[in-house]
């Protein structure tokens, strides 16, 4: 077996996941709403990575806020987004 003869199975078989999650979409929404719990999990548990608001502009009404609010404020909307989703996945026929 070659490096060659690896790359292709590995090639292959992403190859085969990707026609599947084609012709499944709708459990694309779990892999979102398990990256969406694990971000979370990390608001939850303060981690750092999680809990950094990053933007580039001016968002003038979160210049006030402490870095508390501010993270409550993630924990709302990413909460939200979660729910949203789960609904979006289950309400799908």
């Amino acid at each position: 077996m070659t490096v060659t003869d690896i790359y292709e199975g590995i090639n292959n078989s992403v190859g085969y996941y990707f026609e599947w999650a084609q012709a499944h979409p709708r459990h694309g929404l779990l892999v979102a709403a398990a990256l969406l719990a694990f971000w979370l999990v990390g608001l939850l548990r303060r981690w750092e990575w999680a809990c950094r608001w990053q933007y580039y502009y001016k968002l003038w009404m979160f210049d006030a806020c402490r870095p508390e609010t501010k993270r409550k404020i993630q924990i709302a909307l990413v909460s939200l987004l979660l729910i949203l989703i789960l609904v979006w996945y289950f309400m799908w026929v």
